[in-house]
C-alpha cells in the first residue's frame, strides 16, 4: 500500500468544499421538485375528489387543481380534504329543478303538484 504525502491529501481534500456545495445544490433542487411533485398529486387527487362528488364541476380540472396547489402551499388542502371528504356522493349537484308545463287547467300530473297548487281539495 503506497502512503500519501502531505502534498497529496491536501489536494484531494482541496476538492471536498466544492463537491460537497455541488452535491448540497442538487439535493436541494430534487428535494424542492419532488415536494412540487408531491403537492401536485395531492391536488389533483383532491381536485378528482371534488369533482366526482359535484362540487366546483363547472370549473375546469386543471383550473381547480391550480387552486388546490395554492391552497397546498397555505397549509390549507388537508382541511379542504377533510371538508370533502364529509359531503356525500352528489351533494353538490343540483337538487331541484324546474319546470314550464304549459298544461292548463291539468297543474302537472302528480297529486302533490295539484294540491299544492290549488287542483285537490
Amino acid at each position: 500500500m503506497e502512503k500519501l504525502s502531505a502534498e497529496q491529501v491536501r489536494q484531494v481534500l482541496g476538492h471536498v468544499p466544492d463537491t460537497i456545495r455541488k452535491l448540497a445544490h442538487e439535493r436541494d433542487f430534487w428535494k424542492k421538485e419532488a415536494e412540487a411533485r408531491i403537492r401536485r398529486d395531492e391536488a389533483e387527487k383532491v381536485a378528482r375528489a371534488m369533482h366526482d362528488k359535484g362540487i366546483e364541476q363547472h370549473v375546469p380540472f386543471d383550473v381547480l387543481v391550480e387552486r388546490m396547489e395554492k391552497a397546498a402551499e397555505r397549509g390549507e388542502l388537508k382541511d379542504i380534504e377533510r371538508a370533502v371528504d364529509m359531503v356525500g356522493p352528489d351533494m353538490g349537484s343540483k337538487i331541484a329543478h324546474l319546470t314550464n308545463d304549459e298544461r292548463v287547467g291539468d297543474y302537472g300530473s302528480d297529486p302533490i303538484t295539484r294540491y299544492l297548487v290549488g287542483g285537490i281539495g
